[in-house]
């Protein structure tokens, strides 16, 4: 009679909780990002127009992931300039 292939019923168990603790881990990471973006998710494929949206958003809220609903700029945001102000240099 042939012997038949057993299987290591003991590595089973620890295969098991490595697999846990993985999705554990995606799941954590998940929420962490959804929590830091205001419940939005992750952004993929951000090109150079929406980093522009993004760098707006900042300079009007902030934070890059919340934006504004009011027609008019608030007071500050029209001395926060993207571009770094340089005092002209007279030779």
């Amino acid at each position: 009679m042939a012997q038949r292939f057993q299987a290591p019923v003991e590595a089973l168990s620890s295969l098991g909780v490595i697999g846990i603790l993985g999705l554990a881990t995606v799941f954590g990471l998940t929420q962490w990002q959804s929590f830091q973006n205001y419940g939005k998710a992750k952004r993929f494929s951000v090109d150079k127009w929406d980093r522009y949206m993004m760098e707006r958003d900042s300079r009007l809220t902030g934070n890059v992931n919340r934006q504004r609903c009011e027609t008019e700029a608030p007071k500050a945001f029209s001395t926060n300039s993207a571009w770094p102000l340089e005092k002209p240099t007279i030779q």
